[in-house]
């Protein structure tokens, strides 16, 4: 189950999502969105730019839904600031990943071959057990089978290619907006 404390310091800005791709809203860090409507976080590889942009491809594919994409792939990452707590932009990255892997109403996980993502690998731990996370684990990723086994113990639908990440996610979410529309009628 997913942690609901906050960092204390969650920014007050308003929702100012500006990227809309179909009837998605897409939000990245720094801004920090009023969550309004079914949403899905994109976790997984990005290494600092060493990762391909995945996030791109999920988010269109699932465009046509009426959701707030979560992707914290940030257009203005800076591979020059220093990871600590005490550098203030690399401290709201993070902040912004946790509060809003947690607010999230579906997590997809993609783990690229080639890359090590520890960090991705972080956040399958801290929120396996939450029962909102697909996640895509190709062959050939280097921590595959602890991926296999954590996903088999919490019954986290594990699948192999993009495609199939995008099925997953797309179910689950129509799912989630089928549930909503049913608790407003």
């Amino acid at each position: 189950m997913a942690s609901n404390l906050s960092n204390g310091s969650e920014n007050t800005l308003p929702y100012k999502c500006e990227e809309i791709i179909g009837n998605a809203t897409v939000c990245k860090p720094p801004v920090w969105p009023q969550i309004k409507s079914t949403s899905i976080f994109l976790a997984g590889s990005i290494e600092m730019g060493k990762a391909v942009d995945w996030q791109s491809a999920v988010t269109n594919a699932l465009s046509y839904l009426p959701i707030t994409v979560l992707n914290p792939r940030r257009d203005d990452w800076d591979n020059s600031w220093e990871q600590d707590i005490s550098n203030a932009q690399f401290k709201e990255q993070v902040d912004w990943e946790m509060d809003h892997l947690s607010k999230a109403d579906v997590i997809a996980l993609f783990l690229q071959p080639g890359t090590m993502s520890p960090i991705s690998l972080m956040e399958l731990g801290m929120h396996a057990a939450d029962g909102k996370m697909v996640v895509c684990c190709p062959p050939g990723y280097w921590r595959r089978g602890n991926v296999q086994v954590v996903c088999q113990r919490y019954g986290i639908p594990l699948v192999e290619t993009q495609e199939e990440l995008i099925e997953h996610a797309m179910k689950m979410l129509e799912e989630k907006i089928a549930d909503k529309t049913k608790g407003t009628e």
